[in-house]
């Protein structure tokens, strides 16, 4: 029986109709999505890159948006009163995906689907519509929000055209090269992947920032008390002020407040002067990418801090959920022997100083101020990395 895996809710402002789901990698952007597949436009074959638009069904205002990742196909439709909008088969560069309106920012919200470079079945659902009177006339009333469900599951393992690009630019447009897959196809098993198993703790879907503040100088943030709260249901508010002053010394530890006491590398620069507004963003940022890093670890294996530059992935960069051969200097032929375990060589020895540098094949979990968090690769995540190296010599 398929088990949904998490899930998450965000909002997205709909602009000229339409909003957005996109690759947290940031690839994808520049595809020109063809044909409409329901409430999804994508190429003609039903497959997008990257990037997904959908359509408005209700010409609200703000799309409500719970996101879940599955295991496999559901069994069951969502029931009353979710009705399908569309289908059409995403292929996902980074594994991470996130919504936002066209022109507009997204809130920092972020779904982990699973391992970078898959196809994934996308299946979009349209539910509730929120209408209010309108302000030129309060007899009649106007869509102000609709609820939508994207549900995603695994469809196969595109990484294979990738891996044989030689330039980078061509990692995302060699994914288009697997076949057409048919629902019901053979996925790939979910217990190869730590990202495609859930975790055994889950934990409470991080607050985001809300779309439309009460006021100019205003700012709302939504805390949901369970992670798979349906759109709609009750939720606790509060409101924070995004002016402040920029010489406040106490500003910083008030907003990021114990989130500073696990802070990869230094803090961005000019970190000091940044409004509240700002620093609650960045808070926000933080949450989601740390909650997306111990669900990148189910198992909780042991983990290093890294230089981002010690890491060089096999495909688009050094980013959450890639996997790649890091380099360490150690004092002895025993260090790190937990996290770089998999693919373990010694490349060098330093006699004078006295120190080894050791090399081991690892998963990106967290990235932060130019320094990177890992654990040890599986299997198959680092058979990827593997036939890069074997491709490239």
């Amino acid at each position: 029986m398929a088990e949904l895996i998490r899930s998450v809710y965000d909002e997205a402002p709909i602009s000229y109709g339409r909003f957005c789901l996109y690759d947290g990698s940031g690839y994808g952007w520049d595809v020109m999505q063809e044909t409409e597949h329901g409430a999804l436009l994508a190429e003609p074959d039903g497959i997008s890159l990257g990037q997904v638009e959908l359509v408005s069904q209700a010409g609200a205002r703000l799309a409500a948006v719970r996101m879940e990742a599955w295991e496999a196909e559901p069994e069951d439709g969502p029931g009353e009163p979710w009705v399908e909008a569309g289908r059409v088969l995403y292929l996902s560069p980074g594994g991470i995906v996130a919504v936002s309106g066209m022109g507009h920012s997204p809130t920092g919200q972020k779904l982990l689907l699973g391992p970078p470079c898959f196809a994934y079945w996308l299946s979009a659902y349209t539910g509730s519509v929120r209408s209010e009177p309108t302000s030129w006339d309060p007899s009649q009333v106007e869509a102000v929000e609709e609820s939508w469900l994207l549900r995603f599951w695994p469809a196969a393992e595109a990484s294979g055209p990738a891996l044989r690009s030689e330039e980078s630019s061509g990692y995302a447009v060699r994914m288009r090269e697997i076949l057409s897959l048919d629902p019901g196809s053979a996925a790939p098993q979910s217990g190869a992947w730590p990202a495609l198993r859930s975790h055994p703790r889950p934990e409470t879907a991080t607050a985001v920032m809300h779309f439309n503040p009460p006021s100019p100088g205003r700012a709302m943030v939504r805390h949901y008390p369970k992670a798979d709260i349906a759109p709609g249901a009750e939720r606790g508010r509060i409101t924070v002020s995004s002016v402040d002053s920029d010489d406040d010394p106490r500003l910083v530890d008030e907003t990021l407040g114990d989130l500073l006491y696990d802070m990869l590398g230094n803090l961005p620069q000019n970190m000091w002067s940044w409004s509240r507004s700002m620093l609650e963003d960045y808070a926000t940022r933080l949450r989601v990418d740390r909650r997306i890093g111990r669900e990148l670890n189910p198992d909780t294996a042991p983990t290093l801090v890294l230089e981002a530059s010690s890491v060089r992935t096999a495909f688009f960069g050094v980013e959450p959920g890639f996997s790649g051969r890091a380099w360490v200097w150690g004092a002895d032929e025993n260090t790190h022997t937990d996290v770089l375990s998999v693919g373990r060589e010694v490349v060098a020895r330093d006699r004078i100083r006295q120190n080894t540098l050791f090399t081991g094949i690892v998963t990106v979990l967290r990235k932060e101020n130019d320094f990177v968090e890992v654990r040890a690769a599986t299997q198959a995540e680092a058979a990827r990395v593997i036939e890069v190296e074997r491709l490239r010599g």
